[in-house]
């Protein structure tokens, strides 16, 4: 990075280089970088990590070595773990929040958020209370905080997808849920009516919230985090697939391979395999 332009820069990063989890992907940093001039940033090759940016001030470009994508305030862009990094600051007091996930699906994520081309994607505003409150947990060493960065990661994924956290961020009990179905997705014995009673909000409502805030509703939403830890502990892990249905949230190992079967297309062996 060129020091002539940066005037203020800050990043924090998860304690080990890799994830000590088997979780489909988890968060590894972020940052925020103020540049007071406009000039070059980064070009680097593939870092084999996915990294998301989020405008605040100002306007980034982004360059693949052919093309070159403007974004804006309340505007991300995100590069693969297969593509260099190639970044100026397009213009003086530029501001940019980022973060990076790695992991065997951090890609797939990505891309199943709907980050990916066209550019730029419009997110809102930078949530910035994320941001903090990810800054409390991703240097402890910990597997619980290595999770809940995770599943702040997939906070930050899902509020870029959604055009915004600001209604989620403003709705407490919408994120209050999230949390709780991330955190809480490995017991059989959740639920949405039993975590709405915990919360003290009626189920229906809690549920409409959810589904216009969140995209989806909070059951299948519970699923595919069940189901994406599955083909992350399938994928690197050797222990049985009725263990792994368990570790997951399935008292049924029956129920959990038509799950997997009818989500992915393949048996959770056929998946193991490749």
């Amino acid at each position: 990075m060129d020091e002539t332009f940066v005037t203020k820069r800050w990043g924090l990063f998860r304690a080990s280089p890799k994830p000590t989890i088997a979780l489909p992907f988890g968060l590894r940093s972020f940052g925020c970088h103020h540049f007071a001039d406009a000039g070059p940033i980064e070009d680097l090759k593939p870092r084999g990590f996915v990294q998301v940016y989020w405008c605040s001030s100002g306007r980034v470009g982004f360059g693949d070595g052919a093309s070159e994508w403007l974004i804006g305030p309340g505007e991300v862009f995100a590069y693969t773990t297969q593509h260099g990094h190639k970044l100026r600051a397009a213009e003086p007091r530029t501001c940019y929040w980022w973060f990076t996930i790695d992991g065997p699906l951090a890609d797939a994520c990505l891309a199943q958020f709907g980050l990916q081309p066209p550019w730029p994607k419009f997110a809102g505003p930078v949530p910035e209370r994320l941001f903090q409150r990810l800054g409390a947990v991703i240097s402890d060493q910990s597997q619980a905080s290595e999770r809940t960065a995770a599943a702040l990661g997939w906070e930050l994924l899902s509020a870029a997808a959604a055009g915004g956290a600001g209604e989620g961020e403003s709705d407490e009990a919408v994120g209050r849920l999230r949390r709780l179905l991330v955190d809480r997705s490995g017991d059989p014995d959740l639920s949405v009516s039993r975590l709405a009673t915990e919360l003290g909000e009626d189920r229906s409502v809690l549920t409409r919230r959810f589904t216009r805030v969140v995209g989806v509703a909070p059951k299948p939403f519970l699923q595919s985090l069940r189901l994406g830890r599955a083909m992350s502990l399938l994928h690197a892990t050797d222990a049985p697939v009725s263990t792994i249905a368990r570790e997951c949230g399935f008292a049924d190992p029956g129920y959990f391979a038509r799950a997997f079967r009818e989500r992915t297309g393949m048996t959770p062996e056929r998946f193991r395999k490749g």
